[in-house]
């Protein structure tokens, strides 16, 4: 179904290759999930999978075709055989929901009576019954969501492609989403996602292919989301994984005897995993009063602490700003620095 063998891609301007020697093979009916942190080479393997980008060196196989034999007149036909998924939708804002999802099989010439009964299928199987008219506009982030998987799989693709297809979704729309593509997966379509919903590929247990600059350094069957907290620190060879131990990070990044790179701060919140929410039920607002706080987030006054001492797992605080007029504290949540 797909073959990546020996692929490079080296885009213009960087020094780094965004994808470096990587071989994998993805068979028929399987689901696939992508992950690794932002940088990684995922959406890099998407793009040449579809043959938005070419790559620098090696050989791609999709859909039993050579991508470096296709010409760029024949590109359109071989998408034809395949759905892809964004994390922001794509719909065309000034046509109806039956008419973004009609569009797909209006370019490849399907005839009216044949659109008139696949796209009412279609809507039906990703449960969007009875919003045929219904505009972009009109519709929640899942419903968008959902639109957007009815285009790419009304022309039963044998492939499926998503680039964060949850990215921009609540996690309860999240679920729904992942169980469309499940279903989907279950009807023979070969789905290939790149992910960062660590919750969800744990759950499926899946083929998990993880990348880290450029590099597959995980291929496995039924898997979880795994380590991809590891942090890449750069100049040096250290991988640094969450142990909430900030000594073992000021070990790494310490300058060393004839050290002359620069270290890049570690801001990123890909290397920070998911936390769980221990008060689901309870919403904070930005102008909630500290005392009316979980007691997770009221403590009595303290010295400041050591940094060796804070998790780096701790990933929000809550932080006092000044009195306003009205008399409301204001508070800002953002991330620990």
């Amino acid at each position: 179904m797909i073959r990546f063998e020996k692929v490079s891609k080296q885009y213009r301007g960087t020094t780094r290759p965004a994808l470096d020697a990587v071989d994998f093979e993805i068979n028929r009916g399987e689901f696939v999930f992508l992950v690794g942190q932002s940088g990684s080479g995922k959406s890099s393997c998407l793009r040449l999978m579809i043959k938005e980008d070419r790559p620098s060196s090696g050989s791609i196989h999709v859909l039993g075709q050579d991508l470096g034999n296709i010409s760029s007149r024949k590109i359109p036909f071989f998408r034809r055989n395949l759905g892809v998924v964004f994390q922001d939708f794509r719909l065309l804002p000034n046509k109806t929901v039956f008419d973004n999802v009609a569009f797909t099989l209006q370019v490849i010439g399907k005839s009216r009576g044949f659109i008139q009964e696949a796209v009412p299928d279609v809507l039906q199987m990703v449960g969007l019954a009875g919003k045929a008219n219904r505009y972009p506009h009109e519709l929640s982030g899942g419903e968008q969501q959902r639109v957007a998987i009815a285009r790419a799989i009304v022309n039963k693709p044998a492939l499926l492609l998503a680039d964060e297809p949850t990215g921009n979704l609540d996690p309860a729309t999240s679920a729904g989403i992942m169980a469309l593509l499940e279903r989907i997966n279950a009807g023979g379509t070969t789905i290939v996602m790149a992910t960062h919903a660590a919750d969800f590929v744990d759950r499926m247990q899946r083929r998990v292919i993880e990348l880290q600059q450029g590099v597959i350094v995980r291929d496995e069957k039924d898997a979880g989301y795994g380590h991809t907290a590891a942090m890449p620190i750069a100049g040096a060879d250290t991988t640094i994984k969450d142990t909430g131990d900030l000594s073992k990070i000021r070990d790494a990044i310490a300058p060393k005897p004839g050290d002359t790179g620069v270290i890049e701060p570690l801001t990123t919140l890909d290397a920070v995993p998911a936390m769980l929410d221990t008060f689901e039920d309870q919403t904070i607002d930005d102008t909630q009063e500290i005392e009316k706080l979980p007691p997770e987030f009221t403590t009595a006054p303290a010295p400041e602490p050591n940094p060796a001492d804070i998790p780096i797992t701790a990933r929000f605080n809550i932080i006092p700003q000044e009195r306003t007029d009205d008399g409301a504290d204001d508070q800002e949540v953002g991330p620990v620095q």
